[in-house]
């Protein structure tokens, strides 16, 4: 069984092509170093205007490759109406939600489109698949309330990846996932924390809505009072101000770059006021992991999960195990992404019959 995932970030499209389990090639086409990707599509739009562009570049990568042909593909899951876990199938409506009524212009929304784009040119378009996307909502109720009647909290995080490294962490010590408390943080673009008790992802700092810290691409949690004066200030359309909060926030509007690789190799070089919002990013990171912890009402909690791209840094890691030496819980980093494996085992599950593919309505 030939698999091809897809997975689209903001700033790169990662691609890998599996055989059964065994990986066969793999590729992240990287949008950051793009000049004409950020030309024509790092001001406010929609993600999904982003699709010939990514999927002309995904084309090109398997003719490289020689791929002829494929059982199914997947992409990352995107920002759809709160949803159970589970594989499903692209459909028309999936991908009509995602272009009109997302619950946020993320680039996770392309993940459909792209996967049944790839397999309509290999004639197997009843095999495009998501699994556990972004929206994915396992919060208990009463942590879904705000001071303000009209407005509920939602999720919208890491599923995949955060769901990936805690069973790759119980199985680490000889556990179940459902038989651990931990809270987990993902950090990358965006960054999304979770509290993962006995199985279930109970409460989440959203990545997207403008909670928790700023992030190389986010803005995090503002003043509210500021933020609606900025609203009625006519100095930006709604828009632009969405664009502000997800996707043109944080260290990009700060300090004009999201290429955290880039700020490690010249970290050394940087002026003290760079390095003071990193460190005050890397803090706000810190603070999020402890905001979790009463949701546990008391119960112990295991572990302390550090994972994403940008947790590959040790400078952010180790000030985050720093910040977080007092409270008497251990810290475990897993850096990187197990996105694109738990995605092929969605789609393995379904084609191995383990499992139905549910349909998306």
């Amino acid at each position: 069984m030939k698999t091809l995932i897809i997975n689209p970030g903001s700033t790169t499209t990662k691609l890998a092509l599996f055989e059964e389990k065994t990986l066969i090639f793999e590729h992240k086409i990287d949008h950051a170093q793009d000049q004409e990707f950020q030309d024509k599509f790092c001001k406010p739009g929609n993600v999904l205007d982003q699709i010939d562009y990514r999927l002309d570049q995904i084309n090109t990568i398997l003719k490289q490759n020689n791929l002829d042909q494929l059982d199914a593909v997947v992409g990352r899951g995107g920002m759809l109406p709160p949803i159970t876990s589970g594989t499903y199938t692209v459909n028309e409506k999936m991908i009509d939600d995602l272009y009109h009524r997302p619950l946020a212009n993320h680039a996770s929304n392309l993940g459909a489109a792209l996967a049944l784009s790839i397999a309509k040119t290999f004639n197997i378009s009843d095999h495009a698949y998501i699994t556990d996307p972004v929206t994915t909502d396992e919060i208990e109720p009463k942590h879904k309330i705000t001071g303000i009647a009209e407005i509920k909290r939602y999720a919208a995080w890491h599923a995949l990846n955060q769901k990936a490294v805690s069973r790759e962490y119980a199985n680490s010590i000889g556990k179940k996932y459902d038989e651990l408390n931990l809270i987990v943080a993902h950090l990358g673009g965006g960054a999304s924390f979770g509290a993962h008790k006995k199985g279930k992802t109970i409460n989440v700092v959203n990545a997207l809505s403008g909670e928790g810290p700023f992030t190389p691409e986010r803005a995090g949690a503002i003043p509210a009072q500021d933020l609606i004066s900025l609203c009625f200030s006519k100095k930006y359309t709604q828009d632009q101000l969405n664009y502000l909060i997800a996707g043109g926030g944080g260290l990009f509007n700060l300090l004009k770059t999201k290429n955290v690789y880039e700020l490690r190799q010249n970290y050394e070089t940087l002026p003290l006021e760079t390095k003071e919002i990193l460190d005050e990013m890397i803090t706000g990171f810190s603070r999020s992991v402890c905001q979790l912890i009463p949701d546990f009402e008391g119960e112990k909690i295991d572990q302390i999960i550090i994972t994403g791209g940008i947790a590959q840094w040790p400078l952010i890691t180790d000030k985050i195990q720093n910040d977080l030496q007092h409270i008497g819980i251990g810290v475990t980093v897993i850096p990187g992404e197990k996105e694109m494996e738990a995605l092929r085992d969605g789609a393995l599950r379904i084609l191995y019959n383990q499992e139905q593919a549910k349909e998306y309505k």
